[in-house]
């Protein structure tokens, strides 16, 4: 009599002289992909021989453990290999892939069919055995701690048992069996990433997570968007708890853009964290007392812009920047020449000058012969030096008769009378008597003469 057992991708053929009851164990170690395994086969009963049949994918070399190590390997037939023992009784152990018999869904759920859908020439399906019933059937699957068994179902009644990582079906005086086992890999937190690929396992329910498992940080600053206030936070920024740029001195200025961090409190500062300088002076607007500089301007400590020389007038409006020091100058910072006769007011003597006349280095007009009557005015430039002069600037004639007194030899002649050059009235007959008091103006030469000009009368 022959019996044949078929078992997922292993087929196992029994050849016994005598009626036995047939135990048959079955352990299969799922590995974390879903798909691999580690297979323990048992079949225990007191027939004298057995052949166990596997698929053409699994070779001499998958096999792990072969008990009784007596057997032979066989590869004759198209479709199985056979490994055969003189004994009733074997153990053995494989390495192998679920590939036909498992499928997976989008949601990732994997089930497993023991059967193909495929019967025997016999009749029989599933995992089964012949001519008789298995007397006792125990079929266990063992899965990482990453996957969890969702559900799992018999053709045929059974006690299954199910513990935190294993389930098992114990059949008695049965056949022809198919199991359905439904797992998927583990979600702990149901964020719809599994446990193997989640780096966060313990996310909170309903957080929105990225395809590590944790809670999304969409700027990259270590705070994740639930607990993170500022979520366009800069990539080279560092952050507080808030998931917002540090900002150490409160100026309104992240720090990683701040190029003055430090800045005293309440201080106006500009986009780059430093005090504001609204001219763009180098001095601060807090210790600025000018803060309208024009740009560019050479300015002092207190901001203001420097005066070289000192004259109250700024070097970008000072005309004259090289003033000396303590002259009063114009609003162009140039000396005052208010007469406008070339010689500035600190040196002008003659400060109120007529326009157009010509003046000398005090900035008085000029007085060519020192008579003290400057020439516009000198009816005579010529005077000499030392002689008094009038108010024309000709020298003084006092007795009017033409000649200046500094040559009059006769400076009272009486007015109206003929002088000559001297100054002294004319004496024609040069009897000594001037001819305005002479009654006899043509007295001959030597002759004697009284007070009156006329010759002398003896009697």
């Amino acid at each position: 009599m022959i019996s044949k057992l078929l078992f997922a991708t292993t087929l196992l053929f029994i050849t016994f002289s005598s009626h036995a009851e047939v135990v048959s164990e079955t352990l299969i170690i799922l590995q974390q992909d879903g798909r691999s395994f580690l297979q323990q086969r048992t079949i225990r009963s007191h027939r004298y021989r057995y052949d166990f049949y596997v698929d053409k994918s699994i070779g001499q070399d998958d096999f792990v453990v072969i008990d009784p190590q007596q057997y032979s390997w066989i590869e004759d037939d198209e479709k199985e290999n056979l490994l055969h023992f003189d004994t009733g009784s074997f153990s053995v152990t494989y390495t192998g892939a679920f590939t036909n018999n498992v499928s997976v869904d989008k949601e990732g759920v994997f089930t497993f069919n023991s059967w193909d859908q495929q019967q025997s020439e016999n009749g029989h399906y599933g995992m089964w055995n012949t001519p008789e019933n298995f007397a006792r059937f125990v079929y266990t699957w063992v899965v990482p701690e990453s996957i969890q068994i969702i559900d799992f179902k018999s053709n045929r009644e059974g006690q299954w048992v199910s513990r935190s990582n294993s389930v098992s079906l114990i059949i008695e005086d049965d056949n022809d069996i198919t199991i359905t086992i439904r797992y998927r890999e583990k979600d702990t937190d149901k964020d719809s990433i599994i446990d193997r690929l989640d780096k966060c396992p313990g996310t909170l329910k309903g957080a929105s997570v990225n395809v590590t498992g944790c809670e999304k940080d969409d700027d990259k600053d270590g705070v994740i968007n639930r607990l993170d206030q500022c979520l366009l936070t800069h990539k080279v920024a560092r952050v507080d708890a808030t998931g917002c740029a540090l900002d150490s001195d409160n100026d309104g200025v992240p720090d990683h853009v701040d190029q003055c961090i430090g800045s005293k409190k309440a201080v106006m500062v500009n986009t780059k964290g430093c005090e504001l300088d609204s001219d763009l002076d180098g001095v601060i607007n807090r210790f600025d007392r000018c803060l309208n500089t024009k740009r560019n301007a050479l300015v002092d400590q207190k901001g203001c812009e420097l005066d070289f020389d000192g004259d109250g007038v700024i070097n970008s409006k000072d005309k004259c920047s090289h003033t000396i020091k303590g002259a009063e100058v114009d609003f162009k910072g140039c000396v005052l020449d208010k007469d406008k006769d070339g010689v500035f007011d600190s040196n002008d003597k003659c400060p109120a000058t007529l326009r157009g006349v010509i003046v000398n280095a005090d900035g008085c007009e000029l007085d060519t012969d020192n008579d003290g009557v400057v020439d516009i005015s000198d009816r005579c430039p010529d005077t000499a030096a030392s002689v008094e002069v009038d108010f024309f600037g000709c020298e003084i004639d006092t007795d009017n008769d033409g000649v200046s007194d500094s040559r009059d030899s006769c400076p009272e002649s009486n007015e109206g009378v003929t002088v000559k050059s001297d100054g002294c009235e004319i004496d024609t007959d040069a009897d000594g008597i001037v001819d305005s008091n002479d009654q006899c103006p043509e007295t001959k030469p030597e002759i004697n003469i009284d007070i009156n000009g006329c010759e002398l009368d003896g009697d």
